[in-house]
């Protein structure tokens, strides 16, 4: 959901909207600005179920949670958030650093902290209360120094890059409930291996394998050699446990490939800005070498072709595609 646009305000009006906004929806904090006479920013924020995500896309920014804000609110948010375009500067808790995009950062948004970046730039975060998260904060506070150190960095790295960057779309499925637990699972496990803490980790990690196993799945949709052997070995589970898996899950682990990658497909052709000359592009782009069996798949899935799918979509106009 859009919560701020400011190119539709007045100039003068764009730095209390964009304070109120923030404190209204991420953390009480200060915003100050680069340039306060040319502040744009457009802010979303989008609901799934025990996690949300607050996106911000703006002008330079600075976000400063003084430790008098801090004690007088009563805020319970643990954050993964991922720069955008320009590297972020996040200083807590005698922390300095300097994070470039795409680096995870982890935050106890109760803490006080300096956060912000120059030039147009943005931060993509994904929420989950910390009563829900379930560890408590020193261990938060810990794996956020170590948390290159997790094995699970990369892969929850890219879930949330992914979660966040289509935010209101996922949102909006009837899935988002189900996303959001899965992402707290997957931020969970990322807290307790990067803290270390040998006594909750296998506990954790056998409690998010479903979660680690189906973002794994996700985040690599698009390869050809996506293979049962190759997701089980990436998890550190035999292919019989990843198939009883998908057993558990009502759906065997083809069908829930071949679902996805349609989902993809379909997302792509019905794009307003096409990224494929072809259906059969899009249908190798998402892993079908065969278009008969794509389009058959496809009419399955979606009750009519990837070709009718283009013409609809279009309005009756004749495309390209």
């Amino acid at each position: 959901m859009l919560v701020l646009d400011t190119h539709t305000m007045p100039a003068g009006d764009r730095a209390a909207a964009f304070q109120a906004t923030v404190s209204g929806n991420c953390s009480s904090s200060l915003a100050l600005f680069e340039d306060p006479g040319a502040i744009h920013a457009r802010m979303t924020v989008s609901d799934f179920g025990p996690a949300k995500v607050f996106n911000i896309d703006a002008s330079g920014t600075t976000l400063r949670r003084t430790p008098r804000i801090a004690r007088s609110s009563d805020e319970t948010s643990i954050v993964l958030a991922l720069p955008m375009r320009t590297d972020n500067h996040m200083a807590w808790q005698r922390e300095d650093r300097l994070f470039g995009p795409r680096d995870l950062i982890l935050v106890d948004l109760s803490l006080p902290y300096v956060y912000g970046w120059k030039g147009t730039g943005a931060s993509y975060a994904l929420h989950v209360d910390v009563d829900h998260l379930g560890v408590p904060r020193d261990m938060i506070h810990a794996a956020a120094r170590e948390l290159r150190g997790s094995p699970l960095y990369e892969l929850v790295r890219d879930h949330v890059a992914r979660i966040t960057a289509q935010a209101e779309s996922l949102a909006a499925s009837a899935a988002a409930p189900e996303l959001g637990a899965a992402s707290a699972e997957l931020m969970r496990a990322l807290v307790v291996s990067a803290a270390g803490d040998g006594a909750r980790l296998r506990d954790a990690m056998h409690s998010s394998m479903q979660a680690r196993v189906q973002a794994y799945v996700r985040n690599h949709l698009r390869d050809p050699d996506l293979t049962p052997a190759r997701i089980a070995a990436a998890n550190n589970i035999s292919v019989r446990a990843l198939y009883k898996l998908y057993e558990g899950l009502g759906e065997s682990l083809e069908q829930s490939i071949i679902r996805q990658r349609l989902q993809g497909a379909r997302t792509d052709l019905t794009a307003p800005r096409p990224r494929y000359t072809s259906i059969a592009a899009v249908a190798r782009a998402w892993g079908f070498s065969n278009p008969s069996f794509f389009t058959a798949k496809f009419r399955a899935e979606f009750g009519l072709t990837p070709r009718q799918l283009v013409s609809v979509h279009a309005g009756g106009r004749t495309v390209r595609l």
